[in-house]
């Protein structure tokens, strides 16, 4: 499958770009820029300027008058914002309504959600059963992708959940992941973990696809000059020192920032707030 979003309508967003995905791919998205927007646009949750018709295409081809991407998207604030007055049990009925409640119980047991934590509320329950409770969710459904924000600070370890979402990969339930991690060092430590699915790295800079690959090569041997200087000095936060960006104050002028030379593009302009400027090199 190959996902496009092709959106040139609205300025200053995503510039366009594909991401090819095979069975049992888990793509994390990596590099300084805003990897939650790209991730949530990919999976139609857009701005509202934007159409998903248009703008997303999957294999070369929009969506239909009335057609959706078949996906799922699990939001780092998941385990947060599950209903308070009502029971994990209840929501996962609403929002599976063809299961019955014995199915619903035996499909949670198979995945470490016992039956106490469906009867409760989730004021409740501890912060990793609500962790698990929140991949779970993701596993109700089957659906070609699945979205996935890494809550900050990461998952709770106690409730696994790389060995969870390669086993959605492993049993149909989803046949890619698209994961925008935590933090860098997160990427690193799972992308070369990853034993049952093909561990793949997308790199973005400036809202540009600038390179993509599989983790091993995109770790060891990157081709980008942008993705060899995150790797080195980057974050998933910009920074004034020893990276590839720099800032200048809101009121610099836009196109031309006399601290910067010619070779300098800016990015994410906005009255106000501190600009980017980055070196085109890395966009070539």
């Amino acid at each position: 499958m190959v996902l496009s979003w092709v959106d040139l309508s609205i300025p200053n967003c995503i510039k366009p770009f594909s991401l090819g995905l095979e069975k049992a791919d888990f793509l994390f998205l990596a590099g300084e820029s805003h990897r939650d927007k790209l991730l949530r646009a990919l999976a139609g949750f857009l701005p509202k300027e934007s159409n998903s018709q248009e703008a997303i295409r999957v294999n070369g081809k929009p969506l239909g008058k009335d057609e959706k991407l078949d996906s799922l998207l699990l939001p780092k604030n998941m385990a947060q914002s599950l209903p308070p007055h009502r029971t994990i049990g209840q929501f996962a009925l609403d929002i599976s309504p063809n299961m019955s409640r014995k199915s619903l119980e035996i499909h949670a047991a198979k995945h470490g959600v016992d039956k106490c934590a469906l009867s409760s509320k989730p004021s409740k329950i501890p912060l990793p059963m609500l962790h698990r409770i929140s991949l779970w969710c993701a596993a109700l459904f089957t659906s070609k992708a699945v979205f996935i924000e890494e809550p900050d600070g990461g998952f709770c370890e106690e409730c696994r959940p790389f060995d969870f979402l390669q086993s959605m990969l492993i049993n149909n339930t989803t046949s890619c992941i698209i994961f925008s991690p935590a933090s860098k060092e997160s990427l690193l430590q799972k992308a070369r973990a990853m034993q049952f699915c093909r561990a793949r790295i997308a790199v973005f800079c400036g809202d540009r696809l600038v390179e993509e690959g599989e983790a091993q090569r995109m770790l060891e041997s990157p081709v980008h000059n942008y993705t060899k200087e995150w790797l080195d000095n980057g974050d998933f936060q910009p920074r004034k020192a020893r990276t590839a960006w720099s800032y200048c104050k809101a009121y610099c002028e836009e196109r031309n920032c006399p601290k910067h030379g010619v070779s300098s593009a800016m990015l994410d302009c906005k009255p106000d707030v501190l600009h980017k400027v980055m070196c085109r090199g890395f966009l070539d």
